[in-house]
């Protein structure tokens, strides 16, 4: 009788384990290199059985037995009814923890927007007006000024403040020309045709807390706000295109800032008069009363706001200044190249 008894323990035990190597072998992913996106539906009403055919007639699972076994031991998961994206890379335990979370097939389409450094928001605008005016209802023509009106209302600025730690009243000046001048991250993003100017803004400035946040300590110790260094950063976005001129130009607007000088940027005078740095430079703009004019000799300190959307290469320079000693430095405004003038010592 005992020696009956231990053969049906071992035959038991023997079952137990085959089965579970059965089911662990048959739930595997069909093929780890199969990447292809295959759509598959879960309809309402559909049983476990049913959705467990359905897989195998897909090419999804690898065996249909060990599926059955698998998902009727697991009661507890909540196949919900959708669309999903799935491929034969996935394991059923992967899949089916798709259907548990009802994670769906999303069929909207997904269109790159890049934005430049050293862009002005104004250049911004009209990439997202082209973006909509693309996309979305041909019957609601989207301008430029249409998307500037939008992020120069005060309400929504508001919003924006109370949001993000780096968006202060500062933005809310009168005399500045676009609020969220300096603070929008020049990266190419990723969005659904769907996507509203609200969309757009929220995750670019999530992209700047993003660059930003790791900087919070350096920021509050330079002694300057955020809205001072994005506005030393801007001028050094336009005056040099390499990291090394980037931190002699910063070193050159310390030393001026700290001899309390006034900076003398043509590229500040450029923004002040809303021109491009690729028109002729007039003389008259050395004397515009613009904030923004740092050629204006009573201006003397940074612009009241950025003049364009820097980098975080220099956000990082204005932080971290060359260990040179320079006060002037030369740059050619129409040409690509930017040389900061080491003869002129200090």
């Amino acid at each position: 009788m005992k020696k009956l008894l231990i053969i049906g323990v071992s035959i038991l035990i023997l079952f137990f384990a085959g089965t579970f190597i059965f089911v662990k072998v048959g739930t595997k992913a069909v093929d780890k290199n199969d990447r292809k996106e295959i759509l598959f539906t879960i309809n309402n009403g559909d049983s476990r059985n049913t959705i467990i055919k359905n897989l195998n007639d897909a090419g999804l699972i690898k065996n249909k037995l060990s599926a059955i076994i698998y998902i009727n031991i697991h009661r507890g998961l909540n196949l919900q009814a959708a669309t999903y994206q799935l491929d034969r890379s996935m394991s059923l335990k992967q899949i089916l923890t798709k259907f548990d979370k009802g994670e769906k097939y999303d069929d909207r389409k997904v269109v790159n927007l890049k934005f430049v450094p050293g862009k002005r928001i104004t250049d911004y605008a009209k990439t997202i007006a082209d973006y909509l005016n693309e996309y979305q209802d041909p019957a609601v023509k989207v301008t430029k000024e249409d998307v500037i009106n939008k992020i120069n209302d005060p309400s929504y600025i508001k919003t924006l403040i109370d949001k993000y730690w780096f968006l202060t009243d500062e933005v809310l000046d009168s005399e500045i020309y676009y609020a969220l001048e300096g603070y929008l991250q020049p990266e190419t993003y990723q969005f659904y045709t769907t996507a509203d100017i609200n969309d757009i803004i929220t995750k670019m400035l999530d992209a700047t807390s993003e660059k930003l946040t790791p900087l919070k300590d350096e920021i509050s110790k330079s002694g300057y706000t955020v809205h001072e260094v994005l506005s030393g950063a801007a001028i050094i976005e336009k005056e040099a295109n390499s990291d090394e001129d980037r931190a002699m130009v910063s070193q050159v607007i310390h030393k001026r800032l700290d001899m309390k000088m006034a900076l003398g940027m043509d590229v500040t005078a450029y923004y002040a008069a809303k021109a491009e740095l690729t028109e002729p430079y007039y003389k008259s703009w050395s004397n515009l009363p613009s904030k923004y004019n740092t050629r204006n000799i009573n201006n003397v300190g940074l612009p009241i706001g950025p003049i364009c959307n820097p980098s975080i290469s220099s956000i990082k320079a204005f932080l971290n200044p060359s260990n040179t000693n320079y006060v002037y430095f030369y740059a050619d405004m129409r040409s690509e190249e930017r040389r900061v003038g080491k003869e002129c010592r200090s």
